[in-house]
């Protein structure tokens, strides 16, 4: 598989922004430099295995999520919501099942 920077780069910068972090906010939380983040989000720096892994765990996202792999059949998007799920506290889990589940019902795929 080749990796694509560009890619990766987006990813990194739309967690950052999902998290509503400036890029001084984000990259101190990473440990790294302003700078160095702002080339990582662009692709104009290869983004070391370290890093990636790194803001994976800070912010506890699948490390499948950068590459676009694909888990037991679900999207990066399923397996993020799956990941989001559990960190919600259990009492909170259910009213989320039913809304997802309403939303299914009243929205369903076209």
């Amino acid at each position: 598989m080749i990796i694509n920077n560009e890619k990766i780069g987006h990813k990194i910068c739309e967690i950052r922004k999902m998290n509503r972090m400036t890029q001084v906010v984000f990259a101190r939380k990473v440990h790294l430099t302003q700078q160095t983040l702002s080339r990582y989000e662009n692709g104009r720096t290869p983004i070391p295995n370290e890093v990636i892994e790194n803001i994976a765990r800070e912010f506890n996202i699948p490390v499948n999520y950068f590459f676009e792999i694909t888990i037991d059949g679900m999207t990066q998007d399923e397996s993020m919501l799956v990941n989001y799920y559990r960190q919600i506290r259990p009492s909170v889990r259910e009213s989320i099942v039913r809304l997802i589940k309403l939303m299914s019902e009243e929205f369903p795929e076209q």
